[in-house]
């Protein structure tokens, strides 16, 4: 996911949930008509807060004809079955929108680390420069992520060859750039995967060490 559907999906959720000042609904709104993209996400977003709750007033409803048929109890509060249904999906999709915001938003803190322009050495092979800076300026824009990701996997593992090839002296950033994909592409459990691999290869006190460390214990 890039930074311009995230940038939307934040201000969907602030307006869905009356959390914006009138001038900012003013502008979001104005925005909508002018922006075709940015109104089919709108539209998407609301359908779906539409539909959980239709599930959970159906919910509500079946819980509360199985109590009128129990003869235990002759009367069910309703209004507070609803209350506690409409709380955990608060709480629920409350978790998903911080989780989401708090791991690509690591993966925007840390893309920065080791700029490309420091770390890639033209002079060694041209095409192995340009195919890596292509990829690690994507990884630093949230650029064509889940593309991204599936060629610095592959040239993660060649850089692992046992036969030294072009890719062999990025080994760590190739690597390092990887996992903050995924991070970018909301996925914590791929990128500490990638991130518990470099840290059994660079240990702390070195450069690429240190960063995996700081990061590991952040996610």
């Amino acid at each position: 996911m890039d930074d311009q559907t995230y940038n939307n999906e934040e201000r969907i959720n602030r307006y869905l949930h009356g959390e914006m000042t009138p001038e900012e609904e003013a502008t979001f709104e104005s925005d909508i008509q002018k922006d075709d993209t940015l109104k089919r996400q709108a539209e998407s977003m609301a359908r779906i807060v539409k539909g959980m709750k239709v599930l959970g007033d159906e919910h509500d409803k079946q819980f509360v004809e199985q109590m009128k048929a129990s003869s235990e109890k002759k009367a069910t509060p309703v209004r507070w079955i609803s209350i506690a249904a409409s709380f955990a999906l608060i709480l629920t999709v409350g978790y998903h929108i911080y989780d989401y915001s708090a791991t690509t938003g690591l993966g925007r803190e840390y893309a920065s680390a080791f700029p490309t322009s420091s770390i890639i050495r033209g002079e060694e092979d041209e095409d192995v420069s340009e195919t890596l800076t292509a990829l690690f300026d994507n990884v630093a824009n949230g650029e064509d992520l889940d593309n991204t990701i599936a060629q610095l996997e592959k040239l993660w593992t060649l850089s692992q060859s046992d036969t030294y090839n072009g890719y062999t002296t990025y080994e760590p950033y190739i690597g390092w750039n990887l996992a903050i994909a995924h991070l970018r592409n909301n996925d914590k459990k791929e990128a500490k995967t990638i991130l518990k691999q470099l840290q059994t290869m660079y240990p702390e006190g070195t450069a690429i060490g240190d960063r995996v460390t700081e990061l590991l214990k952040k996610i």
